[in-house]
């Protein structure tokens, strides 16, 4: 952050987020063009000539009359669902279902040809629960099996696959709101 001119950025790699005054921005943009090439996308913000739709590390940010939306990268559903090889497939209720005891007795080991697969499909769907709350339970138990993948795992990750394809986009929206006092306790 800038204390005196009020910027905040995030820095993931070489992608720069930054938030503040559009005087203190452009000031921003220019100090780094002295010293690196940059690539820049358009401002977002409520002015007419600003953008209202953006993308950040492939995820979608928009900003609407009610405030902003955030949208997990909406392609990494996709590829999950395609690489299990279920894009016409029946959709479930929920991204997972409780194996009962008779079936975790009974698990057999998955076919070793199909353990790479079924590693980075789960690596896959980690990676999708860090921007989709409903994925994060489904995905930490689908990847506790990576080191031994199982059919209940294998059925597992297909299951999620399942209910992604009846809700592969999640859109959080955080409307705009004013206060006139936070406290806070600690």
């Amino acid at each position: 952050r800038h204390t005196e001119r009020k910027i905040y950025l995030t820095v993931h790699g070489d992608d720069f987020t930054s938030v503040g005054a559009k005087e203190d921005i452009d000031w921003f943009e220019e100090s780094m063009k002295e010293l690196y090439e940059l690539t820049t996308q358009p401002r977002m913000g409520p002015a007419p000539e600003d953008a209202k739709e953006g993308i950040v590390l492939n995820r979608v940010l928009r900003w609407t009359d009610a405030g902003l939306e955030y949208e997990a990268d909406p392609r990494q559903a996709e590829k999950l669902i395609g690489e299990c090889g279920l894009t016409v497939s029946n959709t479930a209720a929920t991204p997972v279902v409780r194996a009962s005891f008779e079936e975790v007795e009974k698990d057999e080991p998955l076919e070793q040809r199909l353990h790479t697969a079924f590693r980075a499909s789960a690596a896959r769907a980690n990676y999708l629960a860090a921007d989709r709350i409903d994925c994060q339970f489904a995905a930490k138990e689908i990847c506790r099996w990576m080191s031994a993948p199982t059919q209940n795992s294998w059925n597992s990750l297909k299951r999620l696959c399942r209910y992604l394809v009846g809700l592969p986009r999640m859109v959080y929206s955080y409307e705009l709101q004013s206060v006139d006092v936070v406290e806070v306790f600690t």
